[in-house]
């Protein structure tokens, strides 16, 4: 039966039914449309509806041969609706659950399509939330391309945006479907660009091998595997292919590809793939697969008998959607966004019983071999830890849910006329909440009333500084500004590239080294150094995940980046310091908050604010004068005061303007014969400004420093002099000297 929609389209034939809605075949001005009618409960919520009308410049913005169009977007009484392209074809679950798996070549066609169409998404500003085969059509009607694959499209963005509102949300919920989530989602984190490539890449390994790498059997099992287990690789395919498939899998997000590189990288595979049969891979759960099998004698424990793939009810299946919650149905809707019960600790942990179900009814462990009780126990150690993992991460279900990624929970964007006339933040106090992209329960570092009783009480004179002189240039154009550190003689100098890596070059008696590259993650911000003991050092960048990394030079040989904090995220980039043998300092800002970090034998304390007289903008300054001290050095937002920020005997002291100095950028300091030297950009144009004290004493008068360059700073002591970095107009590096 005929159904109006609006006043110019009807809706025919109902196509299939999902959970945010129905999707019918109908008839527009134009011609056929596929028309996908929300919920009732939906039309009627005015958030989901405001959102909808918010939503409709951008959805129907994204216009890209592998994207599904939205024509338009129909608000009438009841009905909420997106209008979109005719797609006749099938979707990619279809095609998987006729073929299992998929030829090579035809899968990377397939997937480097849809790469494609995130690329432009994510260029819009759009993130997809959930790429899955089911929100994937192919296009039978047209022309196939490698592979025979015929084109893929990419369907239902920014349906996750318009239904998951936060009202409509629960801490007990959580978005997505679990084969494809990424680890960050997982852990709470707010989703990015980087969710999508490793869905993407998920799907891909699927196509390629007839299940998901993660996914199947238990679903704590399944979320467990996400973040702690590495990815099996694939025999059969050129080593490329992949290198590139279990690059964009990495537990870190910013390890990962964006989407236009790995559109690209998979393009270049296609030529090897030619001829390729389909993959010959055991999916987990064959027979003798003793994970899966223990996996379903977990389960019939816990349930008090037998269930699919135990014993001889043959092995079960682990690919395609599972749900999250035992004895739900899996997502078989092929429609869009999937909401999802959170489990509790001791559901994902795997040992929540029926209620009612007699502890007699679980089976003897003496049934099974010393070796076999130590095995289960360890498997479920680890799901008990996801678990612990997922519990911590509720506050971030929270506000990812909501489905507004403008809606950050930062405060930088607070309007500066909320600052209290005495300097501080209005919002602050009692009740207030973890600032940006701290967990919640953050806590107030140790301060002291007085000031630090450290150093003289002096100023100290200004140094004379020669003309910047240009460095070899480096092989991309630099993309910000340098930070600087001295190793014995040499001075090591990083920036970040216009490619996202991070570069460096080295001095030494006036003679330059080669410029060399860190690749491995993409980075923002200026990376951070700092040598805690003699002959290493270690280097900390802000990935585009907005989470810190860091990777040590010692013995003459790089590590690899590790992440610093997996649930920490930050707005700027950091400042490291060191202010005892192998101890390491850090701060940096989170939403206007600034905050500290400490690695002290080994291990690295927890997250703390540290009090600032106001809000704070840029990233922060850090440097050790004596063993025991720091100065840290901010940017306050309301009016560009630099604030010094001593730190001594265990305790921060009270912030305090360092003298009359205004900054637009990073202040950068460097501690030099018992004076701290500070070294920023200049407020209202080009140039650096620059100030001195001695010890924890008074600043003297700033003075300015002419350089053709608005960027912040590198400033460190190196043998004998104080040595100034800048990035120069056309992405290269120039160094001034002064005699400290």
């Amino acid at each position: 039966m005929a159904r109006k929609i609006g006043s110019r389209y009807t809706a025919h034939q109902v196509l299939g039914r999902g959970s945010a809605g129905t999707v019918w075949l109908g008839e527009g001005p134009d011609g056929p449309v596929a028309i996908k009618l929300l919920r009732e409960d939906l039309a009627s919520d005015q958030e989901v509806v405001g959102r909808f009308v918010q939503e409709r410049t951008a959805l129907m913005s994204l216009d890209h041969p592998n994207i599904v169009g939205v024509r338009d977007l129909v608000v009438d009484g009841d009905d909420l609706a997106l209008v979109m392209d005719l797609v006749r074809g099938c979707d990619l679950r279809s095609r998987l659950d006729r073929d299992r798996r998929l030829a090579p070549r035809a899968a990377v066609s397939i997937a480097a399509d849809v790469a494609d169409a995130l690329a432009a998404a994510h260029a819009a500003g759009i993130v997809h939330r959930d790429v899955k085969p089911e929100n994937v059509l192919l296009d039978t009607e047209a022309p196939p391309g490698p592979g025979g694959a015929p084109p893929a499209l990419l369907t239902d963005f920014g349906i996750a945006r318009l239904v998951d509102s936060p009202r409509r949300t629960r801490v007990t919920r959580i978005i997505g479907t679990p084969d494809y989530l990424a680890p960050e989602i997982i852990e709470g984190l707010p989703p990015r660009a980087s969710v999508d490539i490793y869905a993407l890449a998920t799907v891909l390994y699927e196509l390629l091998a007839g299940f998901a790498p993660f996914g199947g059997g238990h679903p704590g099992a399944v979320l467990r595997r996400h973040v702690t287990e590495a990815v099996t690789p694939l025999p059969g395919i050129p080593d490329e292919l992949w290198a590139v498939l279990a690059q964009c899998l990495a537990k870190a997000p910013a390890s990962r590809l964006t989407a236009g590189e790995l559109a690209a990288r998979l393009r270049e595979q296609l030529p090897l793939l030619v001829g390729m049969p389909p993959l010959d891979v055991d999916a987990p759960g064959s027979p003798g697969d003793e994970d899966d099998e223990e996996d379903a004698e977990d389960r019939a424990d816990e349930d008090g008998g037998p269930v699919e793939g135990a014993g001889g009810a043959g092995p079960s299946r682990r690919g395609g959607a599972v749900p999250l919650v035992r004895g739900s149905a899996p997502d078989s809707s092929r429609d869009t966004h999937t909401s999802i019960k959170l489990p509790s600790a001791e559901e994902l942990a795997g040992h929540r019983r029926p209620a009612g179900s007699p502890a007699g009814d679980r089976r003897s462990p003496h049934r099974r071999t010393g070796a076999e009780e130590l095995r289960r126990r360890r498997i479920r150690i680890g799901t008990a830890a996801a678990a612990a993992l997922l519990a911590a991460g509720l506050g971030g279900w929270a506000h990812l849910a909501g489905g507004d990624d403008s809606a950050s929970t930062s405060r930088e964007d607070r309007d500066p006329e909320d600052t209290a006339p005495d300097g501080t933040d209005g919002a602050e106090g009692e009740g207030a909440g973890a600032p940006g992209g701290l967990p919640a329960g953050i806590p107030t570092a140790p301060t002291a009333g007085a000031a630090s009783p450290q150093g003289g009480t002096g100023t100290a004179p200004l140094p004379r500084w020669s003309s910047f002189r240009e460095a070899p240039d480096p092989a991309v154009r630099l993309a910000g500004g340098p930070r600087a550190v001295a190793l014995g003689r040499t001075t090591f100098v990083f920036a970040r590239g216009e490619d996202g890596n991070v570069w460096y070059l080295t001095r030494t008696g006036g003679r330059y080294g080669s410029w060399h590259r860190l690749t491995g993650i993409s980075t923002e911000g200026d990376p951070a150094v700092v040598s805690s003991r003699a002959g290493q050092l270690d280097v900390f960048a802000l990935g585009t995940d907005g989470l810190l990394y860091r990777r040590t030079l010692s013995g003459g040989e790089w590590g690899v980046w590790s992440q610093v904090d997996g649930r920490t995220t930050f707005d700027a980039a950091p400042a490291a310091a060191s202010s005892a043998p192998g101890r390491i300092d850090l701060v940096g800002r989170t939403g206007g908050d600034l905050v500290t970090a400490s690695l002290v034998d080994g291990r690295w304390n927890a997250w703390a604010v540290v009090p600032t007289a106001g809000r704070i903008t840029a990233a922060p300054g850090l440097v050790s004068r004596a063993d025991g001290t720091l100065d840290a050095f901010v940017v306050r937002r309301a009016d560009g005061a630099v604030l010094h920020l001593p730190h001594a005997n265990g305790a921060w002291r009270p912030s305090q303007r360092a003298g009359t100095l205004e900054a637009a950028g990073r202040p950068e300091a460097a501690a030099a014969g018992g004076v701290v030297h500070l070294l920023a950009p200049a407020a209202g144009g080009t140039g650096l400004v620059q100030a001195a004290a001695e010890g924890a004493g008074a600043w003297g008068a700033p003075g300015r420093v002419a350089a053709r360059t608005a960027d912040a700073p590198a400033l460190v002591a190196a043998d004998g002099f104080l040595e100034a970095w800048i990035r120069t107009a056309d992405g290269g590096l120039a160094r001034a000297a002064a005699d400290r």
